[in-house]
This record gives C-alpha cells, structure tokens and sequence, in this order.
C-alpha cells in the first residue's frame, strides 16, 4: 500500500518458460478495493480469501490455504452477484454474460485503446498470445463478407 502498488504472480503460469508477475500500480477504485481486503478480520495469506462454512478435511488438503479461494469460486460468486443485481433477469439464464466473457471484452478493450499485445499478454497472464487473441475475438460488430452474385436469367 506504501507504494500504490500490487504484485502478482498468477499460479497458472508458474510452469511456462516465462512465468509472468505482475507489478499493478493501483487507481484509487483498485485501491479501495484492496484496502477493504486488507481490513478482514480473517488472517489469510491471500489477497482474496473466504472463511468456508465447513472445513471438511479432504476440502481444506484440496488447497494452499483453508481461506483461499477455489478456482471456480470468482465465477461461481460473479454469477451470484449478476443474478442478484436482476441487471439481466430479462435475459435467459443461460444467455447472460459470464466472467470469463467480461475479463475477454477487458482484454478487447485494452486492444482498442492500443495498448501492446505483450502487455495485454501479460495482464490476463497467458503463456502465449494466440490464447490473448483469441479472448480478444468476437467483440467487433460481426463482419459482413458478401458474395458476389448476377441476376441475369432471361424471362
């Protein structure tokens, strides 16, 4: 905090030839959001962490941590939270956008605001960036290729 910076090292690219770890100076919104983490009565070693409602012995050997999160949790409670706001409750259930579909659009967004694409790379912590590109696929208004075509029949 005395810096106005966070460091990460995302676990998934511990195994590449270049793990990426991240030095992310903080806007005043991250900050706040962070200094809320911090507050936690909960002693934990992880920025984001959870006291679970039970703590079943195969559960807790299943992690670093007994208050780290699993995988599928930010997921699991983004959609919880989705749901609860009813931004979307006119869209079917199945319909509705995802977590992995908001961090893709942020990624787009980076592109169009020309940010490098080793940089993008490194912000969504992908080992190579056919992977980033392919997050960064889709959220252009769909191409419209047309095919050439005569009209000339005889009546």
């Amino acid at each position: 905090m005395e810096k106005n910076t966070l460091t990460v090292s995302p676990g998934k690219t511990q195994g590449y030839d270049n793990p990426v770890h991240l030095k992310i100076t903080m806007g005043a919104m991250l900050r706040e959001v962070v200094g809320e983490c911090l507050r936690s009565p909960l002693a934990s070693p992880y920025l984001i962490h959870y006291k679970p409602k039970a703590r079943r012995r195969e559960q807790i050997d299943a992690k670093d941590h007994w208050t780290s999160v699993t995988p599928d949790y930010l997921t699991r409670e983004f959609s919880k939270a989705r749901d609860a706001a009813h931004a979307y409750d006119h869209v079917p259930a199945g319909e509705r956008p995802t977590f992995h579909e908001i961090r893709a659009l942020g990624a787009w967004l980076y592109e169009q605001q020309n940010f490098p694409q080793e940089y993008i790379q490194a912000l969504m912590g992908h080992a190579d960036e056919k992977m980033t590109k392919h997050y960064q696929e889709g959220h252009d208004e769909k191409k419209i290729e047309y095919v050439e075509v005569g009209a000339e029949l005889a009546f």
